[in-house]
């Protein structure tokens, strides 16, 4: 709800915060994007929870300084329709749907795992449409704001090759040609993508470097602006779901979305096969049809960075590679496991 009122210029004091001089927005014209969420609820003699509280409580739509004042926020929001939602302002209430959309959001998740595993031992490239990923709410999702991200020209990102002390030259830091193209998180074997990280210390992790190894790095710069899906970092807002009468797929297909985002952030280990990239080889085909350049994910191997699986790398100039000797390695380790 803070990028609704923050795209309206206008200033004011705030009614509910006693916020000076900052965007307001009136709360009555919100109700395009609260409808649909206030329809989520039911009146339940049972609940000790009022309609504002488990609005707050399941969605956290709310801002810290307007919680004291939610029930006059959500009262003024739905002045014009009161009366159609009057029970709901006056009772307690629960959300009517929760369990059936618990159960949807389970069978999202079996379905992936199907998928997962019909892909990998059965089926590669004529799925059973029992198991098949529903690639119509993949796309409803992908081309929402929440996930697209236009990145602009001259941004730079790194890439990182192990070497010796003399380095690599730029032109041998770009991404291998086809034919040596190896099996990646985003990209099949033969079909190579340009992989490159937001931090030269990401890329270093990335790469695996050890200590007292030389390691090149070179610095791409955008040409052009590019769009990203964002895997990494997107908004999950239920009001713009809300808003686009969608919101059972937001609540049934969220849960899905964040395993996508873990299954493509996974590091890759030595011990890992090529079958096992095949699911979000596949997922990561379908964003490329969709006309995106490329996927920004979560590094897992560095929690300040992020890396970019590039589809198109003519987008980016290779401007310099430089070579860093790696002279301090900082482990973090968790037990999993205590044999006696």
């Amino acid at each position: 709800m803070t990028n609704i009122i923050q795209s309206n210029k206008e200033k004011g004091d705030c009614s509910f915060c006693d916020a000076k001089n900052t965007n307001v927005y009136l709360a009555k014209e919100l109700l395009p994007f609260f409808r649909n969420i206030f329809n989520l609820y039911k009146v339940d003699e049972s609940s000790k929870v009022s309609l504002w509280d488990a609005i707050n409580n399941d969605f956290d739509i709310i801002e810290p300084d307007c919680l004291t004042n939610s029930e006059s926020l959500f009262k003024a929001i739905a002045q014009s329709e009161y009366e159609e939602f009057s029970n709901l302002f006056e009772n307690n209430v629960s959300q009517e749907s929760k369990e059936l959309l618990d159960i949807k959001s389970n069978e999202v998740q079996s379905i992936w795992d199907r998928f997962k595993s019909e892909i990998k031992y059965k089926n590669r490239f004529h799925i059973s449409k029992s198991n098949l990923i529903n690639l119509e709410v993949l796309e409803t999702f992908f081309n929402s704001e929440s996930f697209i991200k236009i990145i602009k020209k001259g941004r730079s990102f790194y890439r990182c090759r192990i070497s010796n002390k003399t380095g690599y030259e730029n032109k041998d830091m770009w991404n291998p040609q086809n034919k040596f193209a190896t099996s990646g998180r985003a990209n099949p074997k033969g079909i190579s993508y340009l992989y490159l990280g937001s931090r030269i210390e990401t890329t270093f992790y990335e790469s695996r470097a050890s200590l007292f190894d030389y390691a090149s790095v070179a610095e791409f710069r955008l040409k052009d602006d590019i769009k990203i899906l964002d895997l990494r970092n997107p908004e999950y807002d239920i009001i713009s779901w809300s808003e686009d009468d969608i919101i059972d797929i937001f609540l049934t297909h969220a849960n899905f979305i964040k395993t996508l985002q873990e299954e493509i952030s996974l590091p890759i280990r030595k011990q890992d096969k090529d079958l096992d990239y095949i699911p979000t080889q596949y997922i990561s085909e379908y964003i490329k049809s969709l006309g995106f350049d490329g996927v920004e994910y979560q590094s897992s191997l560095d929690n300040e960075g992020y890396n970019l699986a590039i589809f198109n790398p003519n987008k980016f100039d290779c401007i310099e590679t430089k070579v860093y000797d790696i002279n301090s390695i900082k482990l973090n380790y968790t037990e999993i496991i205590n044999k006696k």
